[in-house]
């Protein structure tokens, strides 16, 4: 079957969608906040960057359901460095829906089901040679999956305590160890845990697992944003590798637990811990810690930060291809006056490599502009010491379309 021609028509079919549905959102960066099932309060919403990952927007108490999609296509260039120079093209479509149950006869429920289609170029494997991977919706081949299909329940909502639990396959990151404002950056590194995605197999883009999540928070569904928790504990039983969709849980099983802590608005602290066992692989264990903070905000612009770090470890000689990662950088709404929608990001980040205790360093600057509600222009430059270690340092420039 040729899968180019699949994509083809998903791509123009999620096209002609965006420009008719009314339910379109953006989506969100993390889904740390379970969407509100119940009626809630309508809230101001704010600015927030495209991105390429596939978590479902939430439904508004208006909603029985949402069709959803965007379409993302880049050129990445290897100016220079790596394993030589050239040009690539990348592209990854989604469409999904969600649905309320509540209207069926399932209170408290959300379904989710979505489909993706990728066009892979390889400017990686051919052209740039880094571990981290210097895009995020490079895939391993082109082809057509099933992205998400999800089971979504909330067993307990009242002021001081809730209760949800996701049953199904989705992205790893939508649930743990997502940091928001280095999401719209295109590095790997600074999506799902490097210390996870360069050991293992980890269910996230390309190919999502199944898992099963608990989340138990204190949010009053009062405060602003609507749904605001300030301590929430999430615990995760996940598929080990995913090579395969099918029969997940003979893959190795993950288990995961984090803790998130909100002060306020705009700050975040998160501490993960996790452990990957079965499938025939050694063993490992694993914990992160990622911070953002507002660091100014005024009229139509503002300023946040975000730090991240993580380590893996196991009793295995040699079974670790990376054992440690740390990530900085900012994020700048509305760089430019008259511009509140746009954002300027910078992102750096370094990751160990065993045995050899070498290092991949890299520096991201990413501009987002904002065309119009559903399109979204990315320029973006990459500067990457020593791709896996070894190979020349790379300068890679990367043009994104964003569709929504």
């Amino acid at each position: 079957m040729n899968t180019r021609s699949l994509f083809k028509p998903l791509a123009i079919s999620l096209t002609l969608l965006g420009a008719s549905c009314p339910t379109f959102a953006h989506n969100a960066p993390t889904n740390d906040v379970p969407p509100k099932i119940s009626p809630a309060p309508t809230v101001d919403t704010e600015p927030t960057p495209p991105t390429a990952a596939s978590y479902p927007p939430p439904l508004d108490e208006s909603q029985m359901f949402s069709v959803y999609g965007h379409w993302d296509s880049e050129l990445v260039s290897n100016l220079k460095g790596g394993i030589r120079t050239g040009s690539a093209f990348n592209s990854v479509a989604v469409g999904g829906i969600t649905l309320r149950g509540d209207d069926l006869g399932l209170p408290d429920t959300l379904l989710n089901l979505s489909v993706m289609g990728i066009r892979a170029g390889h400017a990686n494997g051919n052209l740039i040679g880094d571990t981290l991977g210097s895009s995020n919706i490079e895939g391993t081949r082109s082809r057509v999956l099933l992205d998400t299909a999800f089971w979504q329940q909330n067993w307990l909502t009242r002021p001081g305590l809730r209760i949800n639990t996701r049953l199904g396959m989705f992205d790893i990151n939508s649930e743990f160890t997502g940091t928001d404002n280095a999401a719209q950056l295109l590095n790997g590194s600074f999506g799902p845990d490097p210390a996870m995605t360069g050991n293992f197999t980890a269910s996230t883009f390309p190919l999502n697992g199944t898992g099963l999540v608990a989340t138990v928070d204190n949010g009053t569904g009062a405060a602003k944003p609507t749904g605001f928790a300030p301590l929430t504990l999430k615990i995760g039983l996940l598929q080990g590798e995913t090579n395969q969709q099918t029969q997940p849980f003979n893959q190795g099983v993950l288990n995961i637990v984090e803790g998130q802590w909100r002060p306020q608005d705009g700050s975040t602290l998160k501490i993960g811990v996790w452990r990957k066992r079965g499938y025939g692989r050694p063993n490992l264990q694993g914990a992160y810690l990622s911070g953002e903070q507002n660091l100014f905000s005024g009229d139509g612009t503002a300023l946040d930060g975000f730090v991240r770090a993580s380590t893996v470890h196991s009793d295995t000689p040699d079974a670790l291809t990376l054992d440690r990662y740390l990530g900085a950088g900012v994020n700048w709404q509305g760089p430019l006056a008259g511009r509140p929608d746009d954002f300027l990001t910078l992102g750096v980040g370094q990751a160990r490599f065993q045995p050899s205790g070498r290092h991949e360093r890299l520096i991201e600057i990413a501009y987002i502009f904002r065309v119009n509600d559903r399109v979204f222009l990315q320029p973006d430059l990459q500067y990457i010491d020593r791709p896996s270690g070894t190979l020349p340092a790379a300068w890679v420039a990367t043009l994104r379309l964003h569709l929504e």
